[in-house]
């Protein structure tokens, strides 16, 4: 409320003295309209009445009316108007100084003021009642979404009435809005741990691949053996990429915590879980072979290779890398021993009867056969065709695993992700 005594009584001290002045401005005009110079002595006539009103309160003769306003104003700053008893003391203020219209005008204020507040608390203890009940109502997956879809679908300007039409066919409004709220809130926390724990299993493993390469170079000052580098090299990677297949279970686990019973079959989990050990070692298998791959490509900006391969070349390089005294070349040359050794070891675990895949297998074979003729080309060739089969099977596992999931109802692993392997390095 502004003013009560604007707003009851109609008028404030300032307000009656500003009409008195038009008053007398208007008397001065009208007698002013037989004269020439009617405007100025309007004026003048009117600021005589006002000075005459101020020199008659000096004399202690008041205006009634104005007394009456400026004690009504003067009440009214007195009263916590947001405090109907504070503004019922006002009432009975003004009856105890005579002026029974105003204490009357002021009490019936008071009693609407106590009216509007008390349907405030009885229409706020319904809420607070109507949504304490609507939080056991629940809406299942897909309400929540066809819901979701239909109130995006208003658009920003909507009315209410356009959204209370939307709410009221999945039950009683406020219910379903309290539901929806609720959802909301519990879908924002889940995602919230769920980036936490990206964040810090992504730090952990950021943290072991730095320590890890210190460790190799403070091994590589202090003259250990390409073999021992090399070693170190394997050992940290292995290491690797066991935290990543953790941090992946341990990032499902949680998913699966947070998002309720819908979760594989005991038995399809551990297919899964198969399936994950495969994906991860493919990727190993990818970043392993790079630097044998860029070792043998030429440079974009000279196009020399920094590793030449041939029958004298390749003698030497062993040479040095067993004698100790390994040069940045024979250490590259280290690196593709590995490779083709990756490729080896997969053509005796296929010989066991390990399941790998035929293509993987076939192109393991091409890179064995092109190592050993000691061209170049040919083994670089070799080593993109390897890597390109190696990140195919790693592409058609993750389907697989999402393929499982979606079967089950349950969600994908990898998503929209599936499909997006890297691309090995083709020659020219």
């Amino acid at each position: 409320m502004a003013s009560i005594v604007e707003g009851l009584f109609g008028m404030t001290p300032e307000a009656y003295q500003g009409q008195q002045y038009q008053q007398d401005l208007k008397r001065s005009y009208e007698l002013a309209q037989l004269d020439p110079g009617a405007a100025a002595r309007a004026q003048l006539g009117a600021s005589v009445g006002q000075l005459g009103r101020g020199f008659a309160g000096a004399l202690g003769i008041e205006d009634p009316q104005l007394k009456l306003i400026s004690a009504r104003n003067t009440i009214a700053q007195q009263i916590d108007q947001s405090n109907p008893e504070s503004i019922l003391k006002g009432a009975q203020m003004l009856g105890q100084m005579g002026d029974q219209q105003g204490a009357f005008a002021l009490a019936q204020y008071a009693r609407q003021a106590q009216s509007e507040m008390a349907q405030t608390q009885q229409r706020k203890a319904a809420e607070t009642a109507s949504l304490a009940q609507a939080a056991k109502t629940q809406l299942s997956v897909k309400q929540e979404e066809d819901l979701r879809s239909e109130l995006s679908k208003l658009g920003p300007d909507a009315t209410q009435d356009q959204v209370i039409g939307v709410l009221t066919k999945y039950g009683p409004p406020e219910k379903v809005l309290a539901a929806l709220t609720a959802a909301q809130s519990k879908t924002e926390a889940a995602q919230a741990k769920i980036e936490a724990a990206k964040t810090a299993a992504d730090a952990a493993i950021e943290r072991a691949k730095v320590l890890a390469d210190a460790k190799i170079e403070a091994a590589n000052q202090a003259g250990a053996t390409a073999k021992q580098i090399a070693q170190m090299r394997i050992d940290s990677s292995n290491q690797i990429a066991q935290m990543q297949i953790q941090a992946k279970k341990d990032l499902a686990q949680l998913m699966v915590s947070l998002k309720g019973p819908k979760v594989l079959a005991p038995g399809l989990q551990k297919e899964e879980d198969k399936e994950l050990e495969l994906v991860d070692s493919l990727k190993a298998r990818e970043d392993s072979l790079a630097p044998a791959i860029a070792s043998l490509s030429p440079d974009p900006k000279t196009g020399k290779i920094s590793l030449e391969l041939g029958p004298v070349r390749n003698l030497r390089y062993q040479a040095q890398n067993a004698a100790g005294n390994s040069t940045p070349e024979s250490q590259r040359f280290a690196e593709l021993e590995r490779a083709v050794q990756a490729a080896t070891n997969l053509k005796t675990d296929a010989a066991k009867g390990v399941q790998t895949d035929k293509d993987v297998l076939r192109f393991a074979n091409e890179l064995i056969a092109a190592y050993g003729k000691y061209d170049t080309t040919v083994t670089l060739q070799a080593l993109n065709d390897f890597v390109k089969a190696t990140a195919k099977a790693r592409e058609n596992a993750q389907k697989r695993i999402d393929s499982r999931r979606k079967s089950q109802g349950v969600e994908p692993y990898y998503g929209p992700a599936v499909g997006t392997a890297q691309n090995p390095i083709k020659l020219d």
